[in-house]
């Protein structure tokens, strides 16, 4: 079978010209790494550099798990025995032997090699067919999809530099075949994406000047030395001084060969078919809209698209505004071509095409030509009855006018093509809710208002001070209709319908998702009706796949989740994923759903509750059920799976099932939470609604995540998690569950400063997993209750407590049991048994990173790194500190990250290195105000005073000590005895806040 590797995009193989997939995204990475550097061997070091940032220790046994399957993939691809020849290991690394012709990369630059010998022998139209080749194969940034590690970064951007001297090569050659005009449009977008580009810049006035249009050629160099100077503080370089001369004395050595292009349409002759132009040139503009708001961009781009002095390409301007219906597209059309006219005195046109009116025929292209044409004053017997020459002869009328076209409502592409005049002093404003991506035009989506632009315009259409009187309010209801410019002008229409109703009133009605929809009604405005246009373009369409994407609609409308990755929508709907993408394709397409990445999708919250409505009305509620418990089991699956590799709560093997992402890795698990937690809780909330087994499964899932975001400072985010599982346990009537949540619970209630309440919550826990006889649940309320002791100034009924703990947890969970072992450990070290301490903590690490608890690992190295100093042994110390402060940061440890920085920064002081110390000190203080930590901070500010004073710096000791007092005194109850045992001065008893001059 034909393979084809693509790299100069998304990264691709294709099969017989099918794309297949790649597999995760390490295994991605790693083909990337093998195809930069095809039929060579790459070695396990440069691999792993490229997949890993800190790569784990089974780093080498990864890729061979990658490796295999990428062999077997393309052993599939090459009909069962090929993969093993393709894909060569060695001790040393691996080979992935690959025809050149299969690769994409060598093609490219192949193409390039020949043109660039063709343009130096002065063969031009082949170095032009050889560019164009090579531009063709360039899909986008090379490997886009794909993480980069260093050297594919490094050949990323060579890539993307060579990309664009070929662009240069490019038009360098069809300067030389005379194709002066035409390179000019795509000279100024090259130049707008490169301004410093003087290559570029001498070839746009070079262009210019040979199009016979010297003043332009002179203004463009006015411009580039204007923004050198500017910006760069330089002026243009030689080569373009030189040009600019030559330009002003109209130098023969600047003559070329005749021009290639073909010339412009003939003006027609005026005569009985073809009468003169009308004596007054229409006017067709709708009035301009009073109530305006926001859009500035929008308008500022196409002002500057469609006026002579800016416009980027031959021909006329044509700007698309899509987007979803009632985004105003409309609207801002109409106020554009007002703010244009002027620019336009040979008329302006508007024609409504209907391709969104609800229960109408969009207009025929033959009909609007015969609107067209009338109204630029044909009559109406000589207009052609034949789509064609109705084009033609339209093209005909337009060609040497200066107007402007507003075609409002467009179907799609196939029904304005025609329309489009040939002047290239013509400007076209489309509005449509597709994009007709396959029109020579500048498109703009248009979106949600942000939400000072929807209050102005609530404001605006209320115009009675209604808003400004109660501001909440006018905010709250500007978010309930989602910054929807149309759902916003229902909402003023009915306050100014209403003057007896305050704004609260209004919004109170819409904060009923239920309701919401019907509230948004006014006269012949309706939200549902606009949303209804939309789908129906899908549900009416004779194309399969369309009504397809609208049953997808409604079923993933049904997930209340922020965003809807492509791996969720295919468990959702029960589809493989790259047919879920083809899908959800469809759906952003028609604005129904909105891209925000390759595989990453939102809904807007009104299109999300007309989806769900439809769904309610459409499909069986079975269906809806079934749906919905694929997609939150996936979702909670995953989050379980980052649970365990965050911060692991017992020795079990990996979730297993249908997920969203693959995680792989502890640095996997970090990233995907951080960038879905909004997810996580939304899910978890809808899971509890669910099903009992989705119930059942939060209890599962969310705690380790809780209990890792707390170790963030992220605290909001985890009491929401607390809060669902605490839901989600009393649904499942399960007191092992409600056990484990009060646990949880009791955490919270510590680390946010409400220690009754901790101790409240643990002692409930512990009654219930007593009552059920769990020896590991009660040894886990136990330990945490001697860590809970221990922290309140209590040491030796601390440590009790955590023996007993040990004992009950000895042969259980020895996750769990390293906890304990952990918390004894710093029992000990308060006491003063330091040997003792450090035995449980070796003991500690070794259980820790059997089971890849890298919080827990990261939290005992700091204590053992103390603990070592203790002992003498400083080095050791300050080695265990380091090794625990990298993987703080690694996991994201906020809270035990400044504790192994002060710890860290008394190790310093002890063998007598001051500067480090204060470097350390320091960053802990900033740490611990970032925090909010105010222990932390008064802790560090004591440390800095203890630097200063061993400076000699003796006032400066004394202030930083006052300033951590003054923190000290405010939180009487708040001590943490093993920092204070480690940080207390040698004249100064354990446990007594030690400060530089007291």
């Amino acid at each position: 079978m034909s393979l084809r590797y693509q790299l100069l995009g998304p990264l691709r193989i294709t099969a017989a010209g099918r794309a297949v997939p790649v597999g995760p995204q390490k295994q991605r990475a790693m083909l990337a790494a093998l195809l930069l550097s095809a039929n060579e061997r790459v070695s396990l070091d440069r691999l792993i550099g490229e997949l890993w940032d800190q790569p784990p220790r089974s780093a080498v046994a990864n890729l061979r798990t990658y490796a295999s399957g990428l062999r077997r993939l393309l052993t599939e691809l090459d009909g069962g025995n090929a993969g093993g020849d393709r894909l060569v290991a060695s001790a040393a690394g691996y080979q992935l032997r690959v025809d050149p012709e299969e690769l994409d990369l060598h093609r490219f630059q192949t193409a390039i090699e020949l043109g660039r010998a063709a343009l130096a022998h002065g063969d031009h139209a082949v170095a032009t067919a050889r560019f164009r080749e090579a531009l063709d194969l360039w899909r986008g940034r090379p490997a886009e999809d794909v993480r980069p590690g260093p050297e594919l970064a490094a050949r990323i951007t060579l890539l993307e530099e060579q990309h664009l001297s070929l662009a240069e090569d490019l038009i360098q050659a069809r300067l030389a075949l005379g194709e002066h005009t035409s390179v000019t449009g795509n000279l100024r977008l090259l130049i707008t994406a490169h301004p410093y580009r003087e290559r570029l810049r001498h070839q746009l006035m070079l262009a210019l000047y040979r199009s016979g249009d010297a003043p332009a050629a002179l203004s463009a160099y006015a411009e580039t030395r204007a923004v050198f100077a500017d910006q760069l503080g330089l002026e243009p370089g030689t080569e373009l001084s030189r040009l600019h001369q030559a330009i002003l004395r109209r130098a023969p050595e600047l003559s070329t060969p005749d021009a290639a292009e073909e010339p412009a349409d003939p003006q027609p002759a005026p005569g009985p078919g073809n009468p003169p132009s009308p004596a007054e040139p229409p006017r067709q503009l709708p009035p301009d809209p009073a109530a305006f708001v926001g859009r500035v961009d929008e308008l500022r781009t196409i002002e500057r698209a469609c006026t002579a002095a800016n416009r980027p390409r031959p021909g006329p301007s044509v700007v698309v505004l899509h987007g979803p219906g009632g985004m105003g597209k409309t609207t801002l059309a109409v106020r554009a071509a007002h703010r244009l006219a002027s620019h336009y005195p040979d008329g302006q046109l508007y024609l409504e095409l209907q391709g969104g009116a609800p229960g109408m025929p969009s207009v025929e292209p033959l009909p609007a030509l015969g609107q067209l044409l009338r109204a630029l004053g044909v009559p109406a017997r000589d207009v052609p009855l034949d789509l064609a020459e109705a084009a033609a002869r339209f093209r005909s009328e337009t060609a040497g006018r200066r107007l402007l076209i507003v075609l409002d409502g467009a179907a799609g592409a196939q029904q304005v093509r025609p329309l489009l005049p040939a002047g290239q002093d013509c400007a076209v404003l489309i509005t449509s809710r597709r994009p007709a991506g396959t029109l020579d035009a500048l498109r703009l989506r248009l979106d949600r208002l942000s939400d000072a632009e929807a209050r102005q315009l609530l404001d605006t259409l209320c115009g009675d001070g209604r808003g400004a009187a109660d501001p909440d309010a006018a905010d709250r209801l500007a978010r309930l209709c989602d910054g929807h410019p149309l759902a916003l002008r229902i909402a003023g229409a009915r306050l100014a319908a209403r003057p007896d109703w305050s704004v609260s009133v209004l919004a109170d009605r819409l904060d009923d998702e239920r309701e919401r929809l019907d509230e948004l009604r006014a006269d012949d405005l309706a939200i549902r009706s606009s949303f209804w246009n939309t789908y129906r373009q899908l549900l009416d369409s004779a194309d399969p796949d369309d009504r397809t994407a609208a049953a997808v609609f409604r079923s993933l409308s049904l997930l209340r989740v922020p965003e809807i990755p492509a791996p969720l929508a295919a468990v959702t709907i029960g589809v493989p994923e790259r047919r879920a993408l083809a899908l959800l394709d469809r759906l952003t397409e028609t604005h129904l759903l909105d891209g925000i990445g390759p595989t990453r999708f939102r809904f807007h919250d009104l299109l999300r509750l007309y989806g769900a409505e439809l769904a309610e009305e459409t499909d069986p509620a079975a269906e809806r059920q079934r749906a919905v418990r694929r997609g939150l089991t996936a979702y909670l699956t995953t989050v379980l799976r980052a649970g365990q590799l965050l911060r692991p709560q017992r020795a079990a093997e990996l979730a297993t099932g249908p997920t969203v992402v693959e995680l792989g890795t502890l640095d996997d698990a970090v990233r995907w939470v951080d960038g879905e937690l909004a997810g996580i809780i939304a899910a978890a909330r809808q899971a509890c609604d669910a099903a009992p087994h989705l119930s059942r499964l939060c209890v599962e899932a969310i705690p380790s995540v809780a209990v890792w975001l707390q170790k963030r400072n992220r605290w909001a985010e985890a009491d929401a998690l607390v809060a669902v599982c605490e839901q989600a346990a009393t649904l499942a009537d399960d007191d092992a569950a409600r056990a484990k949540v009060l646990a949880l619970r009791a955490t919270l209630h510590w680390r946010t400063g409400s220690p009754e309440a901790a101790c409240g919550a643990l002692e409930s826990a512990l009654e219930l997993w007593r009552r059920l006889g769990d020896r590991e649940g009660e040894g886990r309320a136990l330990q945490n209750l001697g860590w809970f002791h221990h922290r309140t100034g209590s040491p030796r009924r601390a440590a009790d407590l955590v023996r007993a703990a040990v004992g009950l947890l000895a042969g259980a969970n020895p996750v769990w049991l390293a906890m304990a072992l952990h918390n004894l450990a710093e029992i000990e070290f308060e006491l003063g048994n330091f040997p003792a301490a450090g035995e449980h903590l070796t003991r500690c690490l070794a259980m820790r990173r059997e089971h890849n608890d890298a919080v827990g690992e990261a939290m005992t190295l700091v204590a053992l790194g103390r603990t070592q100093s203790q002992l003498g042994r400083h080095l050791d110390g300050l080695t265990a500190l380091t090794a625990g402060l990298r993987l703080c940061r690694r996991t994201g440890n906020r809270e035990d990250e400044w504790e192994a920085l002060l710890s860290r920064s008394e190790v310093h002081l002890r063998i007598g290195d001051v500067a480090l110390a204060d470097r350390d000190g320091e960053e802990a203080l900033t740490l611990a105000r970032a925090a909010g930590d105010r222990y932390g901070e008064a802790a560090a500010l004591r440390q800095l005073g203890r630097v200063r004073e061993r400076r000699g710096e003796r006032a400066a000791a004394d202030g930083y000590a006052r300033r951590a007092n003054r923190i000290f005194a405010d939180l009487p109850g708040r001590r943490d005895g093993v920092l204070e045992t480690f940080l207390a001065r040698a004249d100064q008893p354990a446990g007594v806040p030690a400060s530089a001059g007291a």
